[in-house]
């Protein structure tokens, strides 16, 4: 299984690079692509595992939130604006109730809403979240692209990190994180991926990004974000144990499906979005 992992990284890493390069509209439609691919992925792990969901119509639901998040969100114009994306959200789960209300058997009435509204919630919103991370713009000139240089900040960090998890834990790890949830995660591939994003973390705040973090701050964010990876990493194999399956699909040769590509920006890319904003340094 290496040699296809490798190939598609290969592929599908300068991919991602170049659109999070470009921003703008190629970058909004490869994230939409994706995030309909991990709702898709994330209704048929579930159906596979037994859990009833409204399929097509969460998928619908989640795209909905994010083309709220996206559009109305870049760039808000007036006070209504701003809030489309939580009437979105309240569009969405009213729609998915509808639906529970033209069907015949209501007895897993609940469980569809559930699950669907899970999706929205755990998949949609997060993930539309990091497309408004590379969007933001900085409050000075100087971080004019302070949203695209966060992100590749974001992306250089987690992956960083879970090279160094993978081949710390492979070759050494002993004392298992969560053996229930991710039998080879390892405490020892954990220690190893946090000091990667902090080394990460320095040399690419070293290289370019000193008007945007300040050197302690680049460190604590590392630690941050890299824990928030790798919870991320671990929500969505808890995903994966409820739903009694092994990848989320075999969309991605050597990877699994889209979701286990991508998990790691399910926690730590809204925290980025949220934190750069709060401290004033982009808006």
């Amino acid at each position: 299984m290496l040699l296809p992992r490798i190939l598609t990284t290969l592929f599908l890493a300068p991919l991602f690079l170049w659109v999070l390069y470009l921003g703008s509209a190629p970058f909004l439609v490869f994230m939409t692509t994706l995030i309909f691919l991990a709702l898709v992925e994330y209704h048929a792990m579930a159906e596979a595992g037994g859990h009833a969901t409204q399929s097509w119509w969460g998928v619908a639901a989640g795209l909905l939130v994010v083309a709220a998040l996206v559009f109305p969100g870049v760039r808000p114009s007036t006070p209504f604006a701003a809030q489309a994306p939580a009437l979105a959200l309240a569009a969405a789960v009213a729609v998915l109730v509808f639906r529970e209300f033209a069907r015949r058997d209501k007895t897993l009435s609940m469980l569809r809403l559930a699950m669907s509204s899970g999706g929205i919630l755990l998949i949609a919103w997060p993930l539309g979240g990091f497309i408004l991370l590379r969007e933001l713009r900085g409050a000075s000139p100087a971080l004019f692209n302070a949203g695209r240089h966060a992100a590749f900040f974001l992306v250089a960090l987690v992956w960083a990190q879970d090279t160094a998890a993978w081949a710390v834990g492979s070759l050494m790890g002993k004392h298992r994180m969560s053996p229930q949830v991710s039998p080879k995660k390892s405490w020892e591939g954990a220690a190893a991926g946090l000091a990667a994003a902090v080394l990460a973390a320095l040399l690419i705040r070293e290289g370019w990004l000193q008007a945007l973090f300040g050197r302690g701050e680049a460190v604590l964010l590392a630690l941050g974000l890299g824990a928030l990876a790798q919870a991320s990493d671990l929500a969505e194999s808890l995903f994966k144990r409820c739903f009694g399956v092994k990848d989320s699909s075999s969309l991605l040769p050597g990877h699994g499906g889209v979701l286990d590509r991508f998990d790691s920006f399910l926690l730590s890319g809204p925290f980025l979005y949220f934190y750069l904003i709060s401290v004033g340094r982009a808006s």
